[in-house]
């Protein structure tokens, strides 16, 4: 269908001085419509899915009689496509449309302002609205769903669905005179879980920017319900000065409502919800000026720039674009209940040197459960000032806090509280926030698996990739006979299956067929999780090379999961080559390999490394290696990167464990196991044999805050360990002896015994 062709509307203008039905056949009529629409008057579109449409809503009401661009049944009028709205002017009401199952073509879904950015809205409403499954295709192309500019325009009773490409999905832009001063309102909105992302850019709000944050905003950010926003580090992002962030309930989210620019905020009664629940974040503190009150933090369990509470240090004379110090800030009147950690002077660094001054930290409870968790110090703090503040366990080295004997109760709602202290009552309720008309629990219902068993042997083996284009969701495919298994093409990946080999049989062998066009024996598509085992990927036949045994493939949007035990893979000879792969753009919530066997290849073993500009993405959350063997490898055995000084997000975590590595990489400034820019790391019980001698066996360019341990391993006759931090590595448990293997004639590299 092409854009604004043959898509019918029938509109009906109700004027105020009497009724007038008006029908139009196209969407440059409609447009016309609303440009000459009174004050009083509402134009209605009537239920349907339209196609592809762009709205310009650009036109003048009063005061007392806005114009009204609305649904005839809220949530029924659907735009779908590449479909957006451009509202211009003043006083007009968008009220009860969905856009779902599509994109914006370019900018926003909906926007504030005409299509060029010259004409703004103020005194505007968006209301009752919906935006469901409007990702880009492709998760690295950024762009947001909302961009409010003007002044004087209210954001509220929407729901903002699941956004699963890069870009903050909600825009306040304060980058002109004309959006300074704008009293904005984003008040009872529901904002949909967010996934990690794997780099910045996952905010779910963003108000105002750092080159206009000194400037006042006066923007109210109210009751709003953000439930597991966990894009990045900063769920919200206040980038400008004189802002109010009141009653919001943060569920669940890892990302933390963060001062980053500006001065003056006020954070007050907002409920940060983490029920104990790994890396949800609280409230990060920079800049100036701010009054942060009664607010209550439960079961937050981040740390560093995700903590219940992160005191920044900032960069003396700072850009704007950095950090400024911390000061004559009000921290008072707070709830704290087991919180893994609350800090002052966190990002101390040698940039971040200016502690934070003339600030004070007075009547906040804290209730502890586990002793281990207290007030932290992390660089100088005499420039603030702690005064009535109670905890449940003392073990603070300062004045200003005293112990009491703190008893958790449980509040009417459920909530944690404190005996003898008032009870905490959410702000408002996930029901209260959203669309009246919108179910939100309808998506969060996970879809069913069918469960279904397909078989191949090596009569039926030319079905293969046929037999795989029929299953569904949760089907297994069982490979019955050993054997090889030419391939012609690739499987396709794009459900979430099971390729399985039968038990007791030898592994059965994926080798190039003669006419295969394909970059993987496997290729992994959109949002999937994929378990293998029992197979054996030969990368070259007498017909050719396939670069790789599994791959994810670009573009993808939603995140997969890789599973891989009792595999192996060899003969990927090229320098490029790899067992294990991911391109640029694609990223796993987690990658498990376990008991497999890598071995004879001139590329690499696992390479997990395309996103390498230096953004600080990354390709993988979770990777787990354990009980895994790599053998005459003379690329690396395993490549995680993680580029540039990004501190936005969390990942990579990597554990690599019960491994061996024998005569890999032995070329000149090789590395066995390169770690760049891994944040979370272990790597243990693995042994070293004749490998990275003419460089390293594991080489970690780690940040600073990074958690890095390397122990109790074996390296002998090989390269060095290297790190930034020499103290990661536990070098009393790091031995040198040499090892034997159950058959190195076979190249069972299996280890047989340490001497």
């Amino acid at each position: 269908m092409s854009k604004y062709s043959f898509i019918v509307l029938s509109l009906f203008a109700l004027f105020s001085c009497d009724q007038q039905k008006v029908t139009t056949l196209n969407v440059e009529s409609l447009n016309e419509k609303i440009s000459s629409a009174k004050p009083g008057d509402t134009v209605l579109v009537p239920s349907g899915t339209y196609e592809d449409v762009i709205i310009h809503f650009s036109a003048n009401g009063e005061e007392n009689a806005p114009i009204v661009l609305m649904a005839e049944n809220a949530g029924n009028t659907i735009f779908s496509g590449q479909s957006q709205v451009y509202i211009s002017g003043s006083h007009l009401v968008l009220h009860g449309l969905k856009f779902e199952n599509g994109f914006s073509p370019k900018g926003s879904v909906i926007s504030f302002s005409s299509e060029d950015g010259k004409q703004k809205a103020s005194y505007t409403r968006v209301t009752e609205c919906a935006i469901i499954n409007y990702s880009n295709p492709d998760r690295i192309k950024k762009d947001s769903w909302v961009t409010i500019d003007g002044t004087h325009n209210r954001f509220d009773h929407n729901y903002i669905g699941t956004k699963l490409n890069l870009g903050t999905t909600l825009i306040v832009e304060i980058a002109d005179s004309l959006a300074i001063n704008n009293y904005h309102s984003i008040d009872s909105n529901y904002f949909a879980p967010k996934p990690r992302m794997g780099s910045n850019g996952g905010e779910t709000i963003r108000v105002g920017a750092s080159s206009q944050s000194l400037k006042p905003s006066h923007l109210t950010l109210k009751n709003n319900y953000f439930d597991r926003c966990n894009g990045e580090v900063e769920a919200v992002s206040i980038k400008s000065s004189q802002n109010a962030v009141s009653g919001n309930v943060f569920y669940e989210c890892e990302g933390v409502l963060a001062m980053r620019h500006g001065n003056e905020n006020l954070v007050e009664n907002n409920y940060f919800i983490g029920n104990g629940v790994a890396a949800t974040g609280g409230l990060r503190v920079i800049n100036a000026g701010h009054t942060i009150k009664h607010n209550y933090f439960s079961g937050i369990r981040g740390k560093r720039f995700f903590a219940a509470l992160a005191v920044m240090n900032g960069v003396p004379n700072s850009p704007i674009n950095r950090y400024h110090q911390v000061n004559n800030v009000l921290i008072d009147s707070n709830i704290f209940i087991d919180c893994t950690q609350i800090a002052f002077g966190i990002g101390s660094d040698n940039e971040r040197t200016a502690a934070p001054i003339n600030t004070t930290f007075s009547n906040n409870i804290i209730y502890q459960d586990d002793k281990d968790w207290q007030v932290e110090f992390l660089d100088d703090i005499s420039g603030v000032k702690f005064e009535n503040n109670v905890l449940s366990d003392v073990d603070v080295a300062h004045s200003g806090f005293s112990e009491a004997d703190l008893m958790l109760a449980e509040s009417s709602e459920g909530l944690d509280a404190i005996n003898g202290y008032p009870q905490p009552k959410l702000p408002v309720q996930k029901s209260e926030t959203g669309p009246h008309w919108l179910d939100k629990n309808q998506f969060e219902k996970e879809g069913s698996r069918t469960g279904e068993a397909f078989h191949i042997n090596q009569s039926t083996k030319a079905d293969l990739a046929s037999t795989v284009a029929n299953m569904q969701t949760g089907d297994t495919l069982w490979i019955d006979e050993a054997g090889e298994y030419p391939f012609e093409q690739p499987i396709e990946a794009s459900k979430s299956i099971h390729i399985v080999a039968k038990a007791g049989i030898e592994h059965p062998q994926f080798v190039p067929g003669k006419n295969f066009r394909g970059r993987a024996f496997i290729e992994i598509t959109d949002g999937v999780d994929v378990t293998i085992d029992g197979i054996s990927f030969i990368g070259r036949s007498a017909y050719g090379d396939v670069p790789f045994g599994v791959s994810a493939i670009a573009p993808m949007l939603k995140h997969y999961n890789l599973t891989v035990n009792n595999c192996r893979f060899s003969e990927f000879n090229e320098g490029s080559f790899a067992g294990i792969s991911a391109e640029k753009g694609t990223f796993a919530d987690s990658i498990k390999v376990s008991n497999s066997w890598f071995k004879t290849i001139s590329g690499q073993g696992i390479k997990l490394a395309s996103e390498n500009d230096d953004k600080g993405r990354y390709n993988a959350e979770f990777i787990t290696i354990e009980n895994c063997v790599f053998a005459n490898i003379m690329g690396e055995a395993i490549n995680i990167y993680r580029g540039g000084n990004d501190e936005s997000t969390l990942g990579p975590f990597a554990t690599i464990s019960n491994c061996t590595f024998a005569n890999v990489c032995n070329r000149e400034l090789g590395t066995v196991v390169r770690m760049i820019g891994v944040q979370d790391a272990e790597i243990y019980n693995c042994n070293f044999t004749e490998s990275g001698k003419s460089g390293r066996v594991i080489l970690f360019e780690d940040p600073a805050w990074a958690e890095i341990s390397i122990h109790d391993c074996n390296v002998y006759n090989s390269g060095r360990i290297q790190t930034f931090y020499p103290s990661r590595v536990q070098r009393n448990s790091i031995t040198q002896k040499p090892v034997s293997y159950s058959n190195e004639a076979i190249n069972n590299w299996q280890l047989e015994e340490t001497k």
